[in-house]
């Protein structure tokens, strides 16, 4: 795991049919909210010159903006999803950094 990396999520991105996006992901710094049992943490996933495809699923690292708000509520195996005005892909938490003092 990246030193700046707060967790790594195992992520499945939807298709158009199932509600999900309508075109691949690209750019260097993905941003969305992170949900956790219906609650929302803002967060950043570094794609560099990553393309995320639609319909395929991804181990990602993600940083969030409220780290402090946002790690009482991760833990490995923990079931996620990624909104954008809906769910746009679903998955579960696979590591999380340690909390440093």
């Amino acid at each position: 795991m990246n030193k700046n990396a707060d967790a790594i999520i195992e992520v499945r991105f939807k298709t158009p049919s199932e509600g999900g996006r309508k075109s691949p992901i690209s750019g260097n710094v993905y941003s969305c909210p992170l949900l956790i049992d219906g609650e929302g943490f803002d967060c950043r996933i570094p794609l560099g010159d990553r393309r995320i495809e639609l319909g395929q699923t991804y181990d990602l690292e993600v940083r969030f903006l409220f780290r402090d708000l946002a790690m009482p509520h991760l833990a490995p195996g923990r079931a996620i999803s990624l909104w954008e005005g809906r769910e746009i892909a679903n998955g579960k938490i696979k590591a999380v950094a340690p909390v440093l003092s």
